[in-house]
Order: structure tokens, then sequence, then C-alpha cells
């Protein structure tokens, strides 16, 4: 069941529009009207010194109104082994719904259920009338009731209000009828200056997608399968709509049957993990002197703390044997006194977090003892542990203010037995991060295409690559020769693991606008797609004793579910999908691939959503969604800009892929840098062109466009390069390329994959010429600009610049700012406000319905 905002009770105070007319609710499910008794003991007062009164019969709770949602002909228990079936009936031409039940002699309650749907926010009145006592209930929130029965049969009228979204709602009447009643047993309702498109009544169960669905009930976070992969350590969320909140915990499993074995709820405990040896599930408490490690052991049903109050411990890694762990400490620096002073020394301080070291640790199992490993600054990062606990590696990185991308890494080789430290590489630009080969005489490498030089480069004509363009190299330990072999690879590397099993590399990669798993073969140097389920992998891990793996997934349309993964014999099973009564009323529409080539030959891929009741005879708004930087836009489902939610309304998507993003190889990368958007813009507006002219049933009319972060500086940029869209949203956009540069948390770092040696100083016609806030005066598009008040990534100036020129111009702008929120919008509460304020935005502009705009923000002039 879906929980109502409760923002909307101050926002949606708003008049009855002229056209609302009441709207007789005329068909219902009826429950049948079981027998109910009083208590078989009374005896004296309540402890409220009430007295028995027979309204506690339809106070009582007997069902929980809070879940039913009931279906024609569905049949739900009453006492035992009774069963009652809800049957669909029509009121009389006076509006009437009569019940008809036997046996007069005794009490009887029953439950009227219909569905009203709600197009937008609305705020519903009820009105209900009966002879008998009632309480009348939406989404199973009380709105009103009559506890009286009408004096010689005469009908009681109550009336109640609730404030709606978007979205499907129940309403459900109980009544009861007293054995001495001989009163008639009928029910009216009404929905009061109901407009006829915003509110639709039916008994039909049947619903579209709504934040509450993407945001509500639990939820599969990840699978981490056992050494041997016979239990799966399962990890859900949910949000605690009270707190706002997510509460997250672990659930363990045979992976064979799905037998639950366990189940772990702990309040102060994180990061539930398989050691490496047994089944024995391990995890951190924190605690007020630290940190501990706690061990579940599956074989011996014990429980044990295994390393007491490490203080500042932020991550550890066992030793594939189990006998010892390498643990990090992150020491902070302590303030001077009570000063408010900040010594801004090193590019990294804008951050206002607290100077530290990292350091590691050794624990061995047997002993007890702890030894240190490392001391000073530069701090160091573990990578990793080779598989006979011999050697370690581990690379530090420090500061480099005067050369992109600003830090140098070294990277070390520490065999433990001897103490010997080997530097494998050292001041290397890019950093790489670094994994023992089965055998520990190679390590595999991760990192982008600078990462040792120009080796792993294949950007074609392009003069600088794209470093968030993820790569693998095998780095010989001996030799220090290098293999970079995914450089014909176009697929971008999110993660991999040389698997000891079968010597082979398993890798999860973007690859174009979906997430896939390869494997990589280092005797003949191929890749293979291994067959998944779903079209955007998530979470992928792999059993470190056996070659079994498991995965979540999504796709457009395809909420997340897990799934078990043989490598052997490369068949998936779906294991998990605890949204199936959460979206089993969903109707999903359907998507499709569309490419068009731009004038000079290049092809720009992107897909296409339909809403659910797709008719290609009619004509559908339009929202063009991008993103513009160096990722594409996946097919997966949900996120912050849930395609599924607007197609559900009635718009038509299109999702460009342009140039610049990773996973369709090194050369379509690169086309980022030194770019900053000229290019993509040219293509959205191309493409957007070319889509309008090959699909009738766009309503030309009325295109929306939207993007976040670069995509809110595409937003930007777009609007003053084009007059196409009849309106826009920009969610933390850049409006000026050198602000953002010097402001945002991480705008240089960012800078140096998309401007590389360009700078301020000498590339005024990139960092002013292609910046939005220089050419506002060219806006006409109404423009809404979001941005958290709190975003450190893009700071809240950038919309707000360009907010103040344009009003000052007399462009139609408006902005929205989201209290306390950063980068993204993760609060329960003000993500639903956000969401609402997308919505209502497109829906005044693309659909002519203005009303929810101006409940929202009743002050608006455009």
């Amino acid at each position: 069941m879906k929980k109502l905002s409760a923002f909307l009770t101050a926002v949606i105070l708003f008049s009855i529009s002229l056209t609302a007319q009441d709207k007789p609710v005329n068909k219902w499910l009826v429950s049948g009207a079981p027998v109910v008794d009083k208590p078989v003991f009374i005896s004296g007062n309540d402890i409220e010194e009430n007295e028995f009164k027979t309204k506690l019969l339809l106070t009582q709770r007997y069902l929980d109104l809070a879940t039913v949602r009931p279906a024609a002909e569905e049949a739900f228990p009453w006492r035992g082994t009774t069963r009652y079936l809800w049957k669909e009936h029509s009121s009389d031409e006076d509006g009437f719904l009569n019940i008809r039940y036997s046996g007069k002699k005794s009490n009887h309650v029953v439950y009227l259920a219909s569905y009203i749907e709600s197009s937008g926010l609305n705020n519903v009145r009820i009105e209900v009338e009966s002879p008998q006592m009632f309480e009348v209930y939406i989404n199973g929130e009380k709105v009103s009731s009559n506890y009286t029965t009408g004096e010689d049969g005469k009908v009681v009228k109550r009336t109640g209000s609730k404030e709606l979204e978007a979205g499907k709602y129940i309403i459900i009447i109980k009544s009861v009828c007293l054995a001495d009643n001989d009163a008639d047993w009928k029910i009216k309702a009404v929905l009061k200056d109901a407009g006829t498109e915003n509110l639709m009544v039916s008994v039909g169960r049947q619903e579209k997608m709504t934040i509450h669905h993407l945001l509500e009930g639990k939820k599969l976070r990840s699978l981490d399968l056992s050494p041997d992969g016979s239990l799966i350590n399962v990890i859900y969320s949910e949000i605690n709509e009270k707190t706002e909140k997510a509460q997250s915990w672990s659930v363990i499993k045979e992976s064979a049957t799905g037998k639950i074995l366990q189940s772990f709820r702990k309040e102060k405990a994180t990061g539930y993990s398989w050691a490496p040896t047994g089944n024995k599930l391990y995890y951190t408490e924190s605690g007020n002197r630290g940190s501990s490690v706690w061990v579940y052991d599956f074989d011996n049903k014990s429980e044990y703390k295994l390393i007491s109050n490490i203080e500042e411990m932020s991550g550890f890694k066992w030793a594939p044997d189990g006998s010892f762990i390498i643990y990090n400490v992150r020491d902070k620096k302590k303030k001077n006194g009570k000063s408010s002073l900040l010594y801004m020394d090193r590019l990294e301080n804008r951050t206002f977090s607290p100077e530290s070291i990292n350091s590691l640790y050794k624990y061995d199992i047997a002993s007890g003892i702890t030894e240190r490993l490392t001391f000073g600054d530069p701090g160091v990062s573990l990578n990793d542990i080779s598989r006979d606990g011999r050697s370690i590696l581990f690379s530090t990185s420090r500061p480099n203010p005067t050369q992109r991308p600003f830090t140098l890494q070294n990277m070390y080789l520490l065999d433990l037995n001897r103490g010997n430290v080997t530097e494998l590489w050292s001041d290397f630009r890019w950093s790489g991060q670094s994994q023992f080969s089965p055998d520990g005489k190679k390590i595999v490498v991760s990192g982008g295409p600078d990462l040792f030089g120009e080796t792993g480069r294949n950007i074609g004509d392009n003069p600088i690559a794209n470093n968030y363009d993820g790569q693998l190299y095998i780095y010989d330990i001996s030799s220090g020769s290098v293999d970079p072999i995914t450089r014909d690879f176009d697929p971008s590397v999110g993660s991999a693991t040389w698997h000891p099993a079968d010597n082979r590399i398993y890798i999860s990669a973007t690859d174009r606008v979906y997430r896939s798993i390869f494997s990589y073969d280092i005797k003949t140097k191929n890749f293979t797609k291994i067959p998944i389920g779903p079209d955007v992998v998530g979470r992928f891990d792999i059993a470190s004793g056996s070659l079994k793996a498991a995965y979540t997934g999504t796709g457009n349309n395809a909420f997340p579910k897990g799934w078990l993964l043989d490598l052997t014999t490369g068949k998936s099973t779906l294991f998990e999908n605890p949204e199936t009564d959460n979206y089993s009323d969903v109707k999903f529409g359907s998507d499709e691939d569309w490419r068009f080539k731009m004038p000079d030959g290049k092809e720009i891929t992107g897909y296409i959503i339909f809403p659910a009741d797709f008719n290609p005879a009619k004509k559908y708004p339009l929202i063009v969604n991008y993103y513009g930087g160096t990722s594409p836009i996946e097919k997966s489902f949900g996120g912050r800009y849930p395609h599924e939610i607007w197609s559900a309304n009635g718009y038509l998507i299109y999702v460009p892929q342009p140039s610049g993003a990773i996973g369709f190889g090194q050369e379509f990368s690169s086309r980022h840098q030194n770019n900053w958007g000229i290019t993509v813009a040219d293509e959205i507006i191309e493409g957007t062109r070319q889509f309008l002219a090959t699909h009738p049933y766009v309503d030309e009319e009325h295109i929306g466009c939207i993007g976040a972060s670069y995509g809110g500086f595409m937003t930007m940029l777009l609007t003053t390069r084009t007059d196409m869209f009849t309106c826009a949203i920009s969610h933390a956009g850049i409006s000026s390329i050198s602000s953002y540069w010097g402001e945002g948390y991480w705008g240089y770092a960012y800078s140096s994959e998309a401007t590389g040696d360009a700078y301020p100083w000498n590339r005024k016609d990139i960092y002013v010429d292609q910046s939005p806030l220089f050419s506002a005066d060219k806006i006409n598009t109404p423009l809404l600009l979001l941005h958290g008040s709190s975003d450190t990534n893009v700071p809240l100036g950038e919309s707000l610049q360009l907010w103040v020129g344009l009003k000052i111009l007399g462009r139609p702008v408006e902005m929205v700012q989201v209290e306390g929120e950063n980068h993204h919008i993760l609060t329960y509460s003000k993500r639903i406000e956000w969401h609402n304020t997308i919505m209502s935005w497109f829906d005044k502009w693309l659909k002519k319905k203005p009303d929810d705009w101006g409940k929202m923000f009743p002050g608006s002039e455009l």
C-alpha cells in the first residue's frame, strides 16, 4: 500500500475549479457480511471508565485496512476455514448500494472497496451516507466516521477529505448493522467537486507506477556468496518513512534451496560479508571506543568478537587463507585549540574534512598479535593480498597541484615474511588499482587509458584520452612489462576478479547502454560475453572458492532482481524477486533502440520508452533526457530520473547517448575532452530533429528536455542554442565553467578529464564562450532550475547566477532549491517533493495542465 507524502498537507490548499462536479461511486467490491459478536466476557468498564458500547463492533480491527487491496472474485479468510469472496456490485439509481445478508438476529460487518486514480495533486472530498454506522478509509487512513444509527431509518451523512498525489488509491467503507436495527442497510458515496480528468473511479486494481513504488517497501541491494557458493548473504533495505532513514539488514539463505538460515538486524553493525574460508560471516560494529569485527560461524553456530575497539578503522581485508587481516587506520590531525580558521595548504582542504593519514596494520588470527606495517605521510591504501599470504600490494598518493590530474601515485609490493618493500612504479600521474594473479607473479591493474602512458590508448585522431574510461592491464612483476588487454575492447571496465579456479579474469563493464559480464581467457587473450538476465548488472559477486557467482540487475521497466550464475555453464537462475507484490498491478510500457547519423556520418545511439497504453495513432508529448558527460544513461530501472514514472503519466521518452560517454570505445569517450558540450548539444538537437521527423506520434508542439549535473549544464547550453523545446529542466547545472572549476569540490579534478590542460587563462573560448551564463540573453525557453541548497559538487551559485541573469533579462525562468540536500536528492520526503516539482513543470508546459504547479508554487508568475 502506497503511503502519502506528509508535505502535501501544507502545499495543496487551493480553490475548486468551476468545471468540477460531483462524481458518485457506482461500482464496489463487496466483502459479504460476516457475523461479528460482542466480546464473550464483559465485566465492568474499560481503563477509561467507559462502558461497552456497540460502536466498538465497528471500531474493532478485523482486517488490516492498510494492506487490503482486493480484486473481484478474490477470496479472503475469515475465522479459520471460513472464506468470503469480494464480489462486484453496482449502486441503484439513487446511488445507494444495498447490502444483502442473512441472519438479521446477528451483528454483521461489511467492507466496500473501490479505487480512485488521481492524475496529479488533488484534494479529494468524499461524502458518505447511510442509516447504519460506518467508517471511511482512504489508503488505510480513516477520513470520516459515523457511530450512530439514523432515527426512523434516516440516513446520516458524513464528509471526509484527503490530499492525494498522482497515483491509485483505495476507498474502503466499513459498516456494521446491529441485530436489533431494522433500518435498511444501504450506503452511498460521492466524490465532491471531483473533475472528470482529475479523478477516475473503478474497481480494477491495475495502476500506474508512482514515486512511492520506487521509494517504499523492501528493496534488494546485493547478493554475496560464501567461498564455496553454498550460502548467500542477501542484503535488503527499506526506508523508514518517519525517520526518513534507510534501514538495511542481511538474510543468509541456502543458495540451492533458498531456505533462510539466519537474519541479522543489528543497529550499529555494517559490512556483512563472507570470510575467505569456511561459512563464516563477518561484520563491523561501531562503538564509543572504536570499531570491532565480529564473526558468525555457520558450521558450529557460534558468534565471537575477532578484534576489538580499533579507533578510526576505515576498512580491512582478509588474507585468502583466513590467517590474518590487514586493516586500515585513518589518523586525523587534531585541531589547534578552538580556532575557526582553516589553513588552505592543499587543494583537497577545500572539503573542510580533517587532514588525515592512512596506515596499515596486520592482525594475526591465531595469536591475536597486531603489527604496524606502515607509518608516515603520504598515507597508504591497501590494494590486495597474495593468495599465499606472503605479499601485499599497497599504493600511496600525494598532491601534485601544478600538473593534472593533480596527484601522483606510487605502487609498492611488500614481502610480509622478509619485510622487503619493492617499488613497482613511482610518480604515475594517473592512478591504478592492483590485484594479484592467482600465482602471485603478475598483477591486473585497473585504471584509465593514460595509466601506463600511451600503451593503453586507442583514441584515434583525438589528442587527449578520457581517463574515466576504465581499462585493464596485466603487469609482470619480475620484468615490469605491461599488457594493455582492453585497449581494443570497447566496454568500460567497472570491476575485475582474477579467479584462481580457472585462471580467467571476470569483468563487470559498461557496455554502451548496458552493463554486462565478460570473461577474459589469459591464454587465448579473448573476451567472452556471458549471457545474463537483466540489461544492467548491479552488484556482481564471485565465490572465492568456486565458479559460482551472483548478481543483481534491472532494465527499462524491469525492477531489481537477483540471479545466481554458474560460470562453468554460463546459466543464470533467478533467485531473488522481493518486489513482485509491489509491482504486481503496475502495467509497464515497452522500449526500443533508435539511432541516427550526424551530417559527418558519426552514428549516435539511443533508446525510446513508450507509455504503457501506447497507441501509434495518437500524439504524445516528448521528454528528451540526456547526461552528455562521461557516462551513458543505462537501460536501468528507476534512478533519480525514473523514466517508468514519466511514461506511466503519458510521456514518450527519448534518451540519446551523445559523444564522450564511456562504454563505446576510447575514441568515442575521448571526444569529451576539450569540448564542454558543443558537440553534445549539436547531437542532441540533431537527434531530436530526426526523431520528430521519423516518429509521427510525437506532439511536435510539446517537447521538454531535462538533465542533471553535466546534464543540467547541457540543458542550460541547449537553451542558448535552440528554441525547439517547449520547456526545459536543469538540476544542479553548471552555468559558468570557470566558477565551477574553482568552487566545486571536484571541479578542477573533473575538468582535468573535460578540458585537459586548458584553463580559464588560456582557453577563454571554452570557459567563457561555452558557459551558458555568458549567453543568457539567447535563452527564451521556459527554464526550471533545481538545486540542492548544500550541493558541494556543483555549488548552488551555478543555478543562482543564471536565475538572476534571466530574471534581469525578463526571460521565463523559475528556480526551486531543495533545502539541505547535496548533489543528489536523497531524503525521502524531499525526494517526493522534488519529483512532484518536475512532473508538475512538465504537465504545465507539455500537457497544458498548470494546476499542480500552481498548487505547489502559488506565487509563480509563469
